[in-house]
């Protein structure tokens, strides 16, 4: 069943393209998110053994089957990455194993069928946020745009879901703690923003980092900004090096400008899923 995970995961992925695609703020190539896919060379409508996740990719050779021009490599790599989410998020929530939440012998068992329930749902917040994330780093990284479209559903999601959280284990630490740090942060990423007059970061990465604080707890939230610093500065020296030695890196210099969207993302996936090992480290050095 954890196969499936990652093959939904590709097919949703390619759902993921057609947001990112569609979002971009070219006038030219907004459009509905349900319309026809086209090819965005030719504008050729796209048959469906063209829009088989991974599979049409690596079967046309990453070209359009009508114009011969290349595909992106957007376009595989979101879908892997989104199957990689699937699978990492599905054995998050039920260990790798759907028959461990329902089976013959539990499923007339309320409770139990109701815990089962409610890690379906959980699995389907964590899905949803994840995309939103990969929608963020993938159109950061390509057009330096954080879109609100993808941060405003889903803060109100995670805000939401803080608020059913704290009142199903009836504690309002559940809902005021994550929305301190997401206020926090916020505040933090706004002035370096308004100071810098937005040469430093946008204003998108504060409200990023505002998604962050509710999604993540505290520390975890703590541990992600530290990361995508961190590894934000070991990439842009990297890229620097890289310009001084290869012509083909040459744009990248002292004044450019690195989104740091993705490293925020890059940060709170890690976070998320090594919780566990980073409340541990940190309560080992308090």
């Amino acid at each position: 069943m954890i196969y499936l995970a990652f093959v939904f995961g590709l097919v949703f992925g390619s759902f993921l393209n057609v947001m990112i695609y569609r979002l971009n703020p070219a006038p030219q190539l907004r459009g509905g998110v349900f319309g026809r896919s086209l090819c965005p060379n030719c504008k050729t409508q796209l048959k469906w053994r063209d829009l088989i996740p991974l599979i049409s990719f690596i079967w046309l050779r990453g070209r359009c089957r009508y114009c011969h021009k290349k595909i992106s490599w957007q376009y595989p790599i979101v879908e892997v990455l989104s199957g990689f989410i699937w699978l990492g998020v599905f054995y998050q929530n039920f260990n790798g194993n759907f028959q461990s939440i329902f089976n013959f012998q539990s499923i007339f068992n309320l409770q139990f069928l109701s815990l089962g329930i409610l890690k379906y749902l959980n699995f389907i917040y964590d899905v949803f946020v994840f995309s939103a994330f990969l929608i963020v780093a993938v159109y950061d990284f390509k057009w330096k745009i954080i879109p609100d479209k993808a941060i405003y559903p889903a803060i109100i999601v995670v805000f939401l879901y803080n608020i059913f959280n704290s009142v199903k284990f009836q504690n309002f630490e559940m809902f005021i703690w994550p929305l301190l740090v997401a206020i926090a942060a916020f505040i933090f990423f706004f002035l370096i923003y308004f100071f810098s007059k937005g040469r430093a970061m946008g204003l998108g990465d504060a409200k990023l980092a505002f998604l962050i604080g509710l999604f993540l707890s505290p520390i975890s939230a703590l541990a992600a900004f530290m990361l995508a610093f961190i590894i934000g500065a070991v990439s842009g020296i990297i890229l620097i090096g890289l310009g001084e030695i290869f012509s083909h890196y040459k744009k990248w210099g002292m004044e450019s400008q690195i989104a740091l969207g993705p490293f925020l993302i890059i940060g709170t996936i890690t976070a998320f899923f090594f919780s566990n090992f980073i409340i541990r480290f940190f309560q080992l050095n308090s």
